[in-house]
């Protein structure tokens, strides 16, 4: 389950606002200077995020939340929007490569494999879009008291 600490914005038919603070540990990472995620990480001026998480009975708006989402279900959907594609890429360049020695015939193969690549992703997503088993889900409301410093007078 990968998780992620939130508080709880709103809640609408069960489903709860949280935003999250993104954290980076990009500095501490040995591939940090070939990596996609420490460039975007560096120009994004915003860490906060807001998701949408199917949220118990018991939940009210200001609570610290865990959120999480199955692996399994990250690594689906990564498969439909990044390998999809790419497999579409390859096959629609490779396929009129064994027909023919042009170059422009595979190109144009190549793009529409992409493209076509795009379009089942969009579909599957589409389709999944009302699926609860995509949502992440509030795993646990944490409790704020432990973090809380007493305070303490002297008379």
């Amino acid at each position: 389950m990968i998780e992620e600490h939130g508080t709880v914005l709103a809640i609408n038919d069960g489903i709860a606002d949280v935003e999250t603070i993104r954290t980076s540990t990009c500095t501490s990472c040995r591939a940090r200077h070939g990596c996609g995620h420490h460039a975007i990480a560096k120009v994004s001026s915003s860490n906060r995020m807001l998701m949408k998480a199917i949220a118990p009975e018991a939940l009210e708006v200001g609570q610290s939340v865990t959120v999480g989402i199955p692996e399994d279900t990250l690594l689906q959907a990564s498969t439909w929007m990044y390998a999809v594609p790419l497999v579409g890429l390859v096959a629609g360049a490779a396929i009129p490569s064994m027909f023919t020695e042009q170059s422009i015939v595979s190109i144009v193969g190549a793009l529409s494999g992409f493209a076509g690549g795009l379009w089942a992703a969009k579909r599957k997503s589409s389709r999944e879009a009302n699926n609860p088993d995509f949502y992440p889900r509030v795993l646990r409301i944490n409790n704020q008291q432990a973090d809380a410093i007493p305070i303490v007078q002297k008379a």
